[in-house]
């Protein structure tokens, strides 16, 4: 199992439970509602909670940046002793400062950080600032982590025992960050205890191994190694190799080898193994075994027995596990990294629209004024339906009325003339409907369309990779336009499988709207998943306005 399944079985439990919840909703059984509510919650309220620690300088947050693959989280600042950082997923940056008693949450730039966390900004913290929540578009924040930077050591994780209480419990492991500078002080030592006592996983990092040779790595690494064993009658914990610097420029110019020997890249896959592994082991059981006696205690209603097998076939086919038992699911490959590009709206759609818009905005002007312009608009039996009304949101009253009456007249002629002959009237008054094949609108967007497509097509033949990555979520119109444009199998595939993760994308968004929407949990929606529902059907059939006009009948 990786990320995506894990999260594809939670989505399909939540189904369940929403299944049940429409059978039981006219029995006014309080109990068996508030029994969905709470399933649902829990559902949607899941996450990793993976809480870093490590004394000023160590670089936790460089490593957070190396791991998120960006340069925007503040480095290097000294931090206050009780305020800590979050970092969680958003559709957009945005950061959000929560303070003590009744204060109203601020949201501010990430730039002025600094000046809410740290002693030089907020000096003895005089604006009561508990908490600083970052949200940040990073794929691993989507799919569940949740980040908590503390200020260091001897404050927010041991010695101040409200912060303790308040995030221990929720804690699902602990990343303790020392460098290879001087490893392991007296305060990590100290945490290392704290922690072990209280049963929580620690991974420890050793950061910034761009710093010493390969000889003096080996030799510290053995030293933590075998200090933090003779510490502990546990098995030493996992420990790992960094250089936070060397990994997040190896992510920013896709620098494969460079990547490699950050280590960086076993530090991930291990923390997402344990969460797949842990979450699976622990929460999906667990909600399993709720699911489960939900179900046997279900009123004997129509549509339950049938509900009832769904849930079972379901569920026996994810037989509960222990921690760890799916170690070996995670050799597949990885997909492919996600492009923030792939969240636009088709460019294909986009360019149409432009033109569209600009030709109505020059014609419409036309229409007004030039003679000749309104005897062919009256030949054409004006603009198709669509148009009609598109041409209506930007032309005045008066442009109307001075372009127009040539067509109302020469309509007015033509039905005269059938209304006086003895045949059957029906020819000649389907011959005045307007259609898109005598559009004057019509043939601008199929021309605009037509140079959209073959200008795309020749970039994608040029430079496929390049241009893949730069690509916009293409509607299934344009999609298949495209494909026939380029006649090429092998960029065809790349086109099917590129777009075939954001339909799975937008999917998940709209799975994940309908799973918080259900379980009363709004606040935890993002931007993505609010507009997913708009997003899914242009993605199926283009940008309104734009498509809706296209028919394989020129004369539709």
């Amino acid at each position: 199992m990786n990320l995506r399944e894990y999260e594809q079985a939670k989505f399909k439990l939540s189904e369940l439970v929403q299944s049940a919840a429409a059978l039981i909703h006219d029995q006014k059984n309080q109990a068996l509602e508030d029994r969905v509510r709470d399933l649902l919650a829990r559902l949607a309220e899941d996450r990793f909670n993976l809480t870093m620690v490590g004394r000023f300088s160590r670089g936790k947050s460089s490593l957070l940046n190396a791991i998120l693959g960006t340069d925007r989280l503040p480095t290097g600042i000294v931090p206050l002793t009780s305020v800590i950082t979050a970092v969680s997923y958003g559709s957009t940056e945005k950061v959000t400062v929560k303070y003590r008693e009744r204060r109203l949450d601020s949201e501010i730039a990430l730039e002025e950080l600094p000046r809410y966390i740290t002693e030089q900004g907020n000096p003895g913290n005089s604006l009561g600032v508990v908490i600083a929540n970052i949200e940040f578009p990073a794929e691993i924040l989507r799919r569940g982590f949740h980040f908590v930077d503390t200020p260091g050591l001897g404050s927010a994780i041991v010695e101040n025992a409200l912060t303790t209480q308040r995030f221990l419990p929720e804690v699902d492991a602990l990343l303790l960050v020392t460098s290879f500078e001087s490893p392991l002080s007296e305060d990590e030592l100290t945490c290392f205890d704290s922690v072990s006592r209280a049963g929580l996983p620690v991974f420890v990092v050793i950061n910034k191994h761009d710093l010493v040779t390969a000889t003096d790595r080996t030799e510290v690494l053995e030293f933590v190694r075998s200090h933090l064993k003779a510490r502990n009658d546990q098995p030493p914990p996992e420990i790992f190799s960094v250089s936070a610097r060397d990994g997040l420029l190896a992510k920013r110019f896709m620098d494969v080898d460079l990547l490699r020997s950050s280590g960086l890249p076993p530090l991930e896959d291990r923390l997402v193994r344990f969460l797949i592994d842990r979450k699976q082991g622990v929460f999906l059981s667990r909600m399993r075994a709720r699911i489960e006696d939900f179900f046997r205690d279900l009123p004997p209603l129509d549509g339950v027995a049938t509900l009832r097998q769904r849930a079972n076939h379901f569920l026996d086919e994810r037989p509960a596990m222990q921690d760890g038992s799916d170690a070996g699911s995670m050799s597949e490959p990885p997909a492919p990294a996600f492009s923030r590009n792939q969240l636009r709206p088709c460019q294909i759609c986009t360019e149409i629209d432009d033109a569209i818009w600009n030709f109505l905005a020059r014609y419409q002007y036309e229409l007004s004024i030039d003679l000749e312009s309104q005897v062919d608009f009256s030949r054409r039996s004006g603009f198709c339906c669509h148009h009609t009304w598109e041409y209506q949101k930007l032309a005045s009253p008066y442009g109307t009325c001075a372009g127009f009456p040539p067509l109302l007249e020469r309509i007015a002629a033509s039905l005269r003339t059938v209304g006086a002959d003895a045949s059957d009237p029906r020819r000649g008054i389907e011959n005045l409907l307007p259609t898109r094949a005598k559009c004057v609108a019509c043939a601008s967007r199929d021309s605009a369309e037509a140079d959209a497509v073959r200008q795309l097509a020749e970039r994608l033949r040029k430079d496929p990779a390049s241009e893949l990555d730069n690509l916009s979520a293409l509607c299934l119109p344009h999609l298949s336009a495209l494909s026939e444009a380029i006649d090429d199998p092998e960029i065809g595939r790349a086109l099917a499988s590129h777009l075939a993760s954001t339909f799975e994308r937008i999917a998940e968004d709209m799975r994940r709207f309908t799973l918080k929407r259900s379980a009363a949990r709004r606040q935890l929606e993002t931007t993505e998943e609010q507009t997913a529902a708009e997003r899914a059907l242009m993605l199926v059939t283009g940008r309104p306005g734009v498509n809706s006009v296209v028919g394989r009948n020129p004369e539709l």
